[in-house]
């Protein structure tokens, strides 16, 4: 194995992490989705890039 090769290089979590939190998140957990989901809307009305409704909507929630 060379030494620029991770042994663990798969061990990292899935992108999409979030997406698959159980139903029963805590109030502070949803705060931080609903921050990231804000930042993702910005984030893709810089660069053009369409937003999925589901993440606009929760966007639009009271933190």
């Amino acid at each position: 194995m060379s030494t620029s090769t991770s042994e663990h290089k798969n061990d990292h979590a899935p992108r999409h992490a979030s997406a698959k939190v159980s139903g029963s998140t805590t109030a502070s957990q949803h705060r931080v989705q609903v921050a990231a989901a804000r930042l993702r809307v910005t984030l893709d009305e810089r660069l053009g890039r369409p937003t999925p409704a589901a993440t606009k909507a929760l966007a639009k929630e009271e933190l």
